[in-house]
Order: structure tokens, then sequence, then C-alpha cells
């Protein structure tokens, strides 16, 4: 179960990857919080704006890590996703992480973010909500019932998905976005794969690019210890080429090569408004054996 972030603490707020162009953007975000009982407390470079950014990789380094040395906030929450966070990684103190341990909330970019502190710190995340894309133009009922148990401690069975490969597989939950997840390949914080869960969602990738990130993914060394994959929402994935395979076919051709992993795609995650959140670095076990697909938290 995950520690629960009682009402009445304080969330950090940060803009590590795209900058917010308005206030406006996030401000149904933040009176959501407030009215859950939470105090939110910004990072000093939430609102700049230095070429596409919040500021540089050391300014959004330092919003994050002052968070994480505070000890009166709970949890640490991004504004928006888009493109950045990775740049961020060589200036965060990992060790520093480790001591202090508090979950960063937010999905899409924000994957760079959360697998590394967890590679690097063994501290775990949610792949929630984030402030502009969830609340800017009206919230979902879904998402936010999902984000509240996580809050609470509480991590309700999913039924979700549909089946690729059957089986039942055990293992830490890493991943979120696929692109990000896969850009940390070759660094010192890309996860081991051994005995892990991946989860991978993205949003405006062709489904060649798909493909090729998935031949690249299979190339790793220690990827066939990886004990299971679950495929959320690939939004707006089309074909480059008539004669490309759909994101379906690029799915069910890989899960044929690899039958020994435990694997399911449609599972209710990625960049869409209806979503489960999940806990990045959490034991899990996916039931994979009967007609609906269950993921569980072990923990």
């Amino acid at each position: 179960m995950k520690k629960t972030i009682l009402q009445g603490s304080k969330i950090g707020v940060v803009t590590p990857s795209s900058s917010v162009e308005t206030p406006e953007q996030i401000r149904n975000g933040l009176k959501y919080l407030a009215e859950l009982g939470y105090e939110l407390k910004l990072g000093k470079f939430v609102f700049d704006d230095k070429n596409h950014f919040s500021g540089t990789p050391q300014q959004r380094a330092e919003d994050i890590m002052d968070f994480f040395i505070n000890p009166d906030i709970a949890a640490i929450i991004s504004t928006a996703g888009g493109y950045g966070s990775q740049s961020v990684l060589p200036y965060l103190d990992y060790e520093v992480i480790k001591q202090n341990p508090k979950p960063i909330i937010g999905f899409s970019d924000i994957t760079a973010l959360q697998n590394a502190v967890f590679t690097c710190a063994n501290v775990s995340s949610i792949a929630g909500i984030m402030l502009k894309f969830d609340f800017e133009n009206g919230e979902n009922s879904q998402t936010k019932h999902s984000f509240e148990n996580i809050l609470s401690g509480c991590f309700e069975e999913i039924k979700s998905g549909n089946i690729l490969n059957k089986g039942v597989a055990r293992g830490v939950l890493v991943g979120g976005n696929f692109c990000t997840f896969m850009s940390l390949s070759g660094t010192k914080y890309f996860p081991p794969l051994k005995d892990k869960i991946l989860l991978f969602e993205d949003v405006d990738e062709k489904s060649y690019r798909i493909e090729r990130m998935l031949t690249q993914l299979e190339q790793q060394k220690d990827f066939n210890e990886v004990s299971g994959i679950i495929f959320g929402n690939f939004r707006n994935c089309e074909l480059n080429h008539v004669k490309d395979k759909d994101i379906n076919d690029v799915l069910k051709d890989f899960s044929e090569r690899h039958k020994n992993i435990v694997m399911i795609k449609d599972f209710m995650h990625g960049h869409i408004k209806a979503r489960y959140c999940l806990p990045i670095g959490k034991t899990v076990q996916l039931f994979s054996d009967a007609e609906q697909p269950i993921l569980k938290l072990t923990e």
C-alpha cells in the first residue's frame, strides 16, 4: 500500500518540462488540490519562460531539490509535460532524495524524472494527474477517483485492457511514456529490466517509431528477464506509410516474439482524460489469465 498523503499536507509545485504559458492554465488544478485539503507551495521557477522551459536545467532542478529537502513537503506535482525533464537529471542529488523520499506526481515527459528517481534513489512516484492537462479544460471523474485513492493510500484492483500473452506476472512497475522512457536507454537513469513490469503509453507517434522503440527495448541486455508489459493508450499513433503496420499489428507481432512475457494492451492509462493513476516503483501483480486482465498492488 502506498503511503498516505494526508489532508493538510503541503504539496510542492514544479515545472520540470515545458513551460506553462500563463498561470491561468493551472488555476483549476491548483484549486482542485486545495479543495482536497492540501496546501500548495509553488517553486521559484514555475512560471518562468526561457526558451520553452521555466528555467535552466539547474534552476528547474533547484526547485525539485528544494522540495525534497523541505520536511514539510509531502509530495511534488508537475504542472505540465511536453519536453525537457531529462535535462534536469544530472543536477539532482539522488542521495538527498533517497534520504527524503516523497512521490513525484505527473506523467508524459515526467516519466524521465520518475524513473531516474526510482533507479538512482529507490523512491517511488505516482503516474497520475498533471495540473495543466487534466484541469485546463475540465476534469474527469474517473481520473480524479483513481488519483484520490492513491493519495489516500488505497489502490483498488484494476480490471482493464485486453490480453496479448496469458499468464500471471509479479514485479516492480516502471515506465510510463514510451518515447521518454526509451530516451533514458544507455544512461545511468534507465532502470534494470529484470523482474519489472513495464508500463508504456504514447501520443502522436507514428506506428513505425513505436515498432523501432520496441526493437530497441528487446535488444536491452536484460529484456528477457522482464516479468510483464502493460501497453496503455497510444493516442494518435498513425501510419507514416500506407504499407506500415498499425499500432495493433505492431503490438501483436511484438507479443508473439516474446510469448514468455505476460502482456496486455488497451489498458486505460496514457494521454487520455479518463485513466488509472499508477504507482511507479512499487511491486504489482498482473493477472492475464482470465477474460479480463487485472492489476493489483502487492505491498
